[in-house]
């Protein structure tokens, strides 16, 4: 891990921990950043969310006044970023944020390199695990598309809450496991052969039900809000839906450039449902009808048939004074 070389100060994180590098991980569905299709799978995704939100981040004016603040104490903020990926969000945060010292987490740590910010820098963590050994106070915690890698993804918010100032800003965002319409409904789940069906949609049923069988949230973006509501550390202030269209069928305006949002999403999209359907065969799924619908996938995807779309939800909440105390499960 490369170490910051200016003059503010460092983060503290314990070195003797070791640090795999796994290409795939158990509970994590997708592949790790090792392998580099997902490593530009992540960075597609990242600049359609971009794009689309308009902002790195939900509730920009909340987040620029934390980091102010601090810096107005003669502190230097600090931000975290839980599930970093390929570290293209911190690395950016960085930038846009140069006074702050930012550290990006995962499984599987990016490998710094010239072009990372020197206020940047990442480390191996497990979000299923505790934070105990975290001695630092963060003024913002950024977590994204985390659900599939999270056993508890309530213990995370409240393990989350240990290391944030009271104050501080939590991110947090995730997708909906469903297409949309172009008139924001959930595309119908249909029968192969019925009219209606979506080979892109099957594949996500599928993956949605072999998730619940394992006891995993299929509904991380619907917990947010109830979540913060009734926990005594936080206080929920907002939520954004924001919809990508796959594909480059959405016309563009003046605010938001809908096409290339397309364009980069319908790269994503097509890049994970490869993954899933290779999980899916793994899992038992019948190997022929798997090949057949990512045939049909492409042609989706090609076509922009039908007209689709992601939903992404972003929520966004502050720490409050109140002291955080173990042995809670659940925020």
């Amino acid at each position: 891990m490369a170490s910051t070389n200016h003059n503010s100060a460092t983060i503290s994180f314990p070195s003797g921990k070791p640090q795999p590098t796994p290409t795939h991980d158990a509970v994590y569905n997708l592949p790790t950043i090792e392998n580099t299709s997902e490593r530009g799978r992540l960075d597609f995704q990242h600049n359609a969310l971009r794009i689309a939100l308009g902002s790195l981040y939900a509730a920009p004016e909340l987040v620029e006044k934390r980091i102010a603040k601090t810096v107005e104490e003669g502190n230097t903020p600090r931000v975290m970023d839980i599930g970093t990926g390929s570290g293209i969000w911190a690395e950016s945060v960085a930038r846009e944020l140069p006074r702050a010292q930012v550290i990006g987490v995962d499984l599987a740590p990016v490998t710094p390199d010239s072009n990372t910010p020197p206020n940047c820098r990442f480390e191996y963590r497990d979000a299923n695990e505790s934070f105990t050994d975290i001695t630092d106070k963060f003024d913002v915690v950024h977590i994204r598309a985390v659900a599939a890698g999270v056993s508890d993804q309530n213990r995370l918010i409240h393990e989350v809450a240990r290391i944030l100032k009271p104050g501080g800003v939590l991110l947090l965002a995730a997708g909906d496991m469903y297409l949309h319409t172009p008139d924001y409904e959930r595309l119908p789940v249909v029968e192969e052969g019925q009219e209606g069906w979506c080979a892109m949609q099957a594949i996500f049923t599928q993956v949605r039900e072999a998730m619940l069988k394992q006891g995993r949230s299929v509904n991380a973006m619907d917990e947010f809000q109830p979540t913060l509501e009734k926990s005594q550390l936080y206080t929920y202030l907002g939520t954004k839906n924001v919809y990508c269209p796959i594909g480059p069928w959405k016309e563009d305006t003046p605010e938001i450039k809908w096409k290339q949002v397309g364009e980069l999403f319908a790269l994503n999209a097509g890049r994970m449902i490869e993954t899933l359907a290779s999980l899916l065969v793994q899992s038992g799924k019948d190997k022929e009808t798997v090949d057949r619908w990512l045939e049909t996938v492409k042609e989706e995807i090609k076509t922009c048939t039908p007209k689709a779309q992601a939903l992404f939800r972003h929520v966004w909440a502050v720490r409050t004074d109140a002291e955080w105390t173990p042995g809670a499960e659940s925020a």
